[in-house]
């Protein structure tokens, strides 16, 4: 066989078999799921397949969602520190940028931002979304365990906001 046939037919059969491969990816089924059992006041979008975990440190509940490719959920719960959005926003801005990988912010809203890590030389995303019912607080960010691109990042954002 042609040597150069093949090359050529690799490299042109090559990316249509990665793009068929890699659509349907994002493509989670989502549904509604209320997280009170787990000890939090409120409902969330999560894949069919969704594992939940829970840890209570005392003055602080984490509740891990997983489940599914690109969807990786963290939801610390704790006392209010301040009813002042503006303020708690704030402090967490701080706090990420003076995070050793912290890169640049990405989109920011009054109660949450998208940012970018840059770890050596890979890049990654992350987010802080905060919510503040009654003499609680509630910070959404992705799992961290997990490594995620800017558009599985921007989803998960998008699911952390529309959490009720």
């Amino acid at each position: 066989m042609n040597w150069a046939k093949l090359i050529k037919s690799l490299l042109v059969t090559l990316p249509c078999v990665l793009i068929a491969c890699n659509t349907g990816e994002n493509n989670i089924h989502l549904k509604t799921m209320d997280l009170l059992e787990y000890g939090i006041p409120i409902t969330i979008e999560v894949p069919d397949s969704a594992k939940v975990k829970t840890m209570d440190w005392g003055i602080q509940k984490d509740i891990s969602i997983g489940g599914a490719p690109g969807y990786s959920l963290q939801i610390f719960s704790s006392q209010v520190s301040t009813h002042d959005m503006a303020v708690a926003i704030k402090d967490l801005r701080q706090t990420v940028e003076d995070g050793v990988y912290f890169s640049k912010f990405i989109k920011e809203d009054t109660d949450g931002f998208i940012f970018e890590m840059m770890i050596d030389t890979v890049i990654n995303y992350d987010f802080r979304h905060l919510k503040i019912q009654g003499d609680r607080e509630y910070l959404f960010q992705a799992g961290m365990s997990d490594t995620f691109t800017r558009e599985e990042i921007e989803k998960l954002y998008d699911v952390a906001k529309k959490a009720r």
